[in-house]
């Protein structure tokens, strides 16, 4: 069994793909797992995958049947992934896998009771590259998700969460959402779980465009209402 999965949910990334590879190469030594969860892309990227695959059994490919979004990728990956922690990162490498080295032995990870995310904050330690309107459009979002969800954590949406197995299957069980949302799923989740929520500043370098426009925003607000109503219905809170 592998110490950790990196998923990669992928649609349509294939001119984004290889400095990813480039990264696995240059890492051989590593005993991870690199699950690509193929979300129904319709350019080559199965085809870079399974060519870096036939070379490599470290990487892994998981196709779904068709695009479903990327809440049903990294669940699907979260379900699938055979690392003793295991977690996701963007395609695009904002923020580098390599970064769990040093958090591989945070002891909140090891001992199963916490969800280890990242978070864009420019401090001393951290360095972070984002284009100002779309930090300012993640504070907005992000006061919307404290307000409805009762979650309190700075970012919910950085593309860099982690955890032990039995927790990524304990979670992801009970996760529905398919859309851009389903980081605020997972972590309303873990929290009526009694889970604890474990923020870690890193570094991201912004690359290209988001797949997430502003008029998402919109969708996105009535997904969590929808998300913070059956979570709160659902999933029971542990007890204390």
């Amino acid at each position: 069994m592998p110490e950790l999965t990196v998923i990669i949910p992928c649609y349509n990334e294939a001119k984004r793909l290889s400095g990813f590879f480039d990264l696995i190469e240059a890492n051989r030594e590593l005993d991870w797992e690199w699950l690509f969860i193929n979300d129904g892309s319709k350019d080559n990227t199965v085809e870079l995958i399974e060519q870096h695959a036939a070379g490599n059994d470290k990487i892994r490919l998981h196709s779904l049947d068709k695009n479903s979004g990327k809440g049903k990728a990294v669940r699907t990956g979260l379900l699938e992934a055979k690392g003793d922690i295991v977690g996701f990162v963007d395609a695009d490498l904002a923020a580098s896998p390599l970064i769990m080295k040093r958090l591989l032995k945070n002891e909140k990870l090891q001992d199963k009771s916490s969800v280890l995310i990242g978070i864009r904050l420019k401090t001393q330690e951290s360095n972070v590259d984002r284009k100002w309107y779309r930090h300012y459009m993640g504070r907005v979002f992000q006061t919307l998700v404290s307000v409805i969800s009762g979650l309190t954590v700075y970012d919910t949406q950085c593309g860099f969460k982690f955890m032990h197995k039995s927790l990524a299957e304990d979670i992801a069980s009970k996760m529905q959402c398919d859309g851009f949302c389903f980081d605020v799923e997972l972590l309303m989740i873990a929290n009526r779980l009694g889970y604890f929520i474990d923020e870690q500043m890193i570094d991201w370098e912004e690359k290209g465009d988001s797949k997430v426009r502003p008029w998402h925003i919109v969708q996105m607000f009535f997904d969590i209402l929808k998300i913070s109503k059956r979570v709160r219905r659902d999933v029971p809170t542990a007890s204390k």
